[in-house]
């Protein structure tokens, strides 16, 4: 949707790519030779459209600034509402979704797309939210996900994944044929929100063109209409002809990269290749990234999120995205804005439970300096008849910065993209640039007070001989945030860091000079009038300054304008400038600064409504049309006081919850109960798997039979048992055995329910171990604690590496059989045939508890023990506890259980609330000890059950202190959270 009345800095940079070019090389084109192009598309529709510069959608040019939300990483689908509402105050217009095949298919022919996996709450939540849609359904998707979102089944397929046959063709197409019946009808063709439709991922190594070609002929079978994309890894020109090529291609960029323990480091400059790339690669397209780097994913033994926070930060933001824009980008999706929680056993090789991904967005749905960049770069969007004329726009800036002049197609707009040549320069440089407008040339600024600078990690888009309303601007040194029309006057939203000089210049549309007047209380504002052009000085301040213009504008009707110009400090207060659309209007905004989020605004007679958070007790400032006089916060009056030139100020009264209810954990009653009966001789395994596979499609050779990999007898995530039998002689003098499976996996021993060892992945000789017997039946007992198959990003089907043993065999014999050990095995309980289809496929694993539902509400442990966690235990453990929870209506108060033990133990643990689980605990490795429990799961208002399963690697361990905290207090106008669906035990599937 194209709002008008508004100009930011992001409508800046879409103006200034809608046809750009380098100042250094810009050929000179005409107006007329400009306007010329022709829309494309691709013959299915004509709702999305695109040129060189842009897409167009419904007639309207569109930049996509869009940012990727998983579904399937927060099971609780009124949440989608929250996190798409601050998608849209962050003014996102799209949404980029992926579809996550695994998640949906425990078994081969077998879908669910009900209760947390119901995927038309996600568009709804979009629509509502007024977002495009990107919709990306793979088959294959990786985003750090098991198997790289391949289900489990498809594992053990003889053939190749991402490569055409008629075995992968048939299970690529019966997902394609399930996912198509929920992205047809909601194409924007069909009223829905897609425009654009993605064909697989990355796929760039090990390719198949007839493989893509099949993706794309069966998303076209079922009714996809939409624009296909293809997201190359890097600029190498796959699929842009050819057999599987696409309707607009694009690229994928991470340039910091991911070493989240130097978050100081950049290790690359930002791209300044990527115009002449486009330009010669697919010039009757517009630029689209796709996936562009909106933070980072951290792994097991990491440094944890915060200090991905620091590496992909606010400043990041502001150099790299800016970067794009001057590159010519205007199809921008950033992984992730939202990441959310690898919950239960769905995370991919290398990566914990949390998914935080240090976005916009924290995965407790907290906002960060990051997501208030965010806003400012995404405020408002431009006229959609309004582009770039190619041609050179003279600058003259230092050695030290890169500047990209761009200049409009149809007006005479100059747009100055400034940052280092250093992309990591921490360096405080000044600089002046000149400027070519219809007023004159200028280098600017022109006050020898003044200085224009640029702070390390810096970037800033300046804008020159700009119509707004019914003011011209010569130029700013400021960056400009939004304008607005009101009645009597515009405003003007102008900022840069504190105590950083500006300068504005203004053409005066009133002949008569004497009207016009410049006025400010604050201290340093200054002004000069010279040839129709009023300048102003002033300094950017600790909050918001206001400068007030009189009678400098012209309303189209013979009426001067005044013009209200609102100075801010970045940090002090122009990240939380807030300028939501009316609702139910096309482009009339009203302007509020203060609140924590703005969640939308409404005008009823002479009332603003504002829906919104707050954190603290917050001063605002408001201004509105001049008929406004009443205003709400969230459905209660507030009283503002109107101060001078039309700005209202009050204070949002910030109220802690007087009812909250949390409880302290370690205060409770704990229940336990031992739980490794498995490990113990006559343990009763009659109704295991017996595993006897001689053959199997893993890519892992094995080094000794049966096979004893986990997907061969369909149990593909979570802990993993096996029991082997073997009769005893004076020759056995042991065993030699050999793990496998990802990171931070591990496996712990028994022989005769004698503790041999806990071990990382790899090979273990046991010689002469203790409890081992010469005559008789010997048992040994292996759990395999997985931590997620590796992807498949390399389309070599390495998703297909083996978990389990690689090798099983006998020491101290020769020319021993390979049925010598009598093996079983057992997973989840039913494997692919789950016995909780609420929860889903990854929620479980092998776990005698997980079995018998230990973790689930409603399961009878009235005859466990009362106990302390805290005390070491031998073997594994399960810990029950039930508590109350009440957060109140019009708060926000996200929660997370919080581990900590100092010790050195090597231990496990899993966490499960009312039955899912929800976090993946690993004492010895790390680094993630807070696990977030988002409401739905968690009941905010009753009863919860907490389940924790600990699996010692040592012969015995404690708990560490276990405790409930809040992550963040708000006063909130989040929609209301329902409770997801959880079966208790007496629901539970029994086989």
């Amino acid at each position: 949707m194209v709002l008008k009345g508004a100009l930011t800095s992001i409508s800046l940079a879409i103006a200034a790519t809608l046809l750009p070019t380098l100042i250094h090389s810009s050929p000179v084109l005409s107006s007329r030779e400009a306007n010329t192009t022709s829309y494309r598309n691709n013959g299915l529709q004509d709702l999305v459209q695109w040129d060189s510069y842009s897409l167009v959608v419904n007639g309207e040019r569109v930049f996509l600034f869009s940012g990727e939300f998983h579904y399937f990483r927060l099971p609780s689908p009124d949440l989608w509402k929250d996190v798409l509402q601050k998608f849209k105050a962050l003014e996102f217009n799209g949404v980029s979704f992926y579809f996550n095949w695994g998640y949906h298919s425990a078994k081969k022919g077998v879908y669910d797309f009900t209760g947390v996996r119901d995927i038309q709450k996600a568009f709804a939540a979009a629509e509502e939210a007024g977002l495009h849609v990107i919709s990306r359904a793979g088959p294959y998707i990786n985003a750090e996900i098991d198997s790289g979102g391949f289900p489990g089944w498809l594992g053990t397929m003889y053939s190749m994944a991402r490569k055409s046959s008629p075995e992968n063709d048939a299970n690529s197409r019966e997902w394609l044929n399930e996912i198509d019946k929920y992205l047809v009808p909601n194409q924007i063709t069909e009223g829905g929100n897609i425009i654009l439709n993605q064909i697989d991922n990355e796929y760039a190594t090990n390719i198949d063109p007839y493989y893509h070609e099949m993706i794309k002929t069966k998303f076209a079978e079922d009714g996809i209409v939409v624009p296909s994309i293809y997201n190359d890894p890097w600029t190498s020109g796959r699929f842009v002809s050819g057999v599987g090529s696409v309707d607009i291609y694009g690229w994928d960029s991470y340039p910091v990269l991911f070493d989240c323990s130097n978050p100081e480091i950049w290790p690359a400059n930002a791209s300044t290749y990527w115009r002449a790339f486009h330009e010669s690669n697919n010039p009757t397209e517009p630029m689209a990234l796709y996936e562009f780097q909106g933070g980072s994913y951290d792994s097991w033994g990491g440094p944890g999120y915060e200090k991905c926070r620091r590496l992909v930060n606010e400043r990041f933001a502001k150099v790299f995205y800016k970067n794009n824009y001057a590159q010519g980008a205007t199809i921008q999706n950033l992984y992730m804005v939202y990441g959310g929680t690898s919950w239960g056993n769905s995370a991919g090789a290398g990566t914990y439970t949390s998914y935080d991904y240090a976005g916009a967005i924290t995965e407790a749905g907290l906002l960060t300096p990051k997501a208030y960049e965010l806003k400012l770069q995404g405020k408002s969007y431009v006229n959609p008849h309004e582009g770039l004329e190619c041609r050179r726009v003279p600058s003259s800036p230092p050695s030290t910065i890169l500047v990209d002049g761009l200049a409009s197609i149809d007006t005479h707009a100059k747009f100055y993209i400034a940052q280092h040549r250093n992309t990591p320069s921490n360096e405080l440089d000044s600089f002046h640039i000149t400027v070519e407008t219809t007023d004159g040339t200028f280098v600017v600024p022109r006050s020898r007070k003044s200085k224009l600078v640029l702070n390390g990690r810096d970037a800033k888009i300046l804008v020159a001989d700009y119509d707004f309303e019914s003011q011209h601007l010569v130029y700013a040194t400021s960056e400009i945030f939004t304008h607005q029309s009101f009645e009597s006057y515009d405003v003007l939203i102008v900022y840069a860091y504190e105590q950083e000089d500006g300068e504005l210049a203004l053409k005066l549309k009133n002949k008569d000079h004497h009207q016009v007047k410049v006025s400010s209380s604050a201290k340093g504002v200054s002004s000069s009038v010279k040839n129709s052009i009023v300048q102003i000085n002033y300094k950017h301040p600790n909050g918001t300054i206001s400068i007030y213009v009189s009678s400098s504008g012209d309303d189209g009707d013979g009426n001067t304008k005044d013009l209200l110009i609102l100075v801010a400090g970045y940090e002090s207060a122009a990240t939380r400038w807030w300028a939501p659309t009316v609702k139910d209007t096309a482009s009339d905004r009203v302007l509020i600064q203060g609140p924590y989020l703005v969640r939308e605004a409404s005008i009823e007679g002479s009332t603003v409504h504002f829906l919104g958070d707050i954190d603290e007790d917050t001063p605002i400032q408001v201004v509105v049309p001049d008929y406004v006089k009443a205003f709400t916060w969230n459905g209660k009056a507030i009283h503002l006081r109107k101060g001078k030139h039309a700005i209202w100020t009050g204070l949002l009264k910030f109220t802690a919850p007087k009812n909250l209810l949390l409880p302290d954990l370690r205060k409770l009653d704990w229940k336990y109960s031992p739980a490794s009966p498995e490990t113990h001789p006559d343990f009763d395994d009659s109704s295991w798997i017996v595993a006897n596979h001689l053959q199997t499609n893993s890519v892992t050779v094995p080094s000794s039979w049966p096979i004893l990999y986990a997907d061969d007898y369909g149990f593909h995530c979570g802990n993993i048992w096996y029991r082997g039998k073997f009769n005893g002689s004076s020759a056995i003098t042991g065993f030699n055995l050999t793990a496998l499976s990802s990171t931070a996996s591990g496996w712990v021993a028994w022989l005769n329910g004698e503790y041999l060892g806990g071990y990382d992945v790899g090979n273990h000789a046991f010689e002469n171990p203790k409890g081992l017997k010469t005559e008789g039946e010997n048992t040994l007992s292996l759990l395999l604690w997985t931590a997620g198959h590796t992807g498949d990003w390399n389309a070599n089907d390495e998703f297909k590496i083996a978990t389990g043993f690689t090798l099983a065999t006998l020491l101290g014999i020769g020319n021993q059989s390979i049925w010598d050990i009598q093996w079983k095995i057992q997973g989840n309980l039913g494997g692919e045939d789950l016995a909780d289809p609420a929860r889903g496929p990854y929620n479980e694993g092998g776990l005698y508890g997980e079995r018998f539902g230990w973790h689930l509400p409603g399961f009878d442990d009235r005859a466990w023990k009362v106990v302390s966690p805290q005390k070491n235990r031998t073997g594994l453990a399960w810990y029950r506890t039930s508590f109350d929870v009440h957060v109140p209506d019009g708060y926000d108060v996200p929660l997370a259980i919080n581990i900590k033990d100092e010790t050195n133990t090597r231990y496990r643990a899993l966490i499960f609330i009312n039955g899912w689980q929800f976090g993946r605990y690993v004492n010895d490795i790390g680094p993630q000890t807070q696990f977030y429990l988002p409401a739905g799961i968690l009941n905010t208002k009753g009863t919860n059950t907490l389940a924790i399963a600990v699996v010692p690697f040592d012969k015995g361990a404690q708990l560490g202190e276990v405790t409930l905290e809040p992550v963040g207090v708000l006063q909130s106008a989040m929609p209301a959270v329902s409770l997801v669906d959880s079966p208790g035990y007496d629901a539970r599937r029994t086989y």
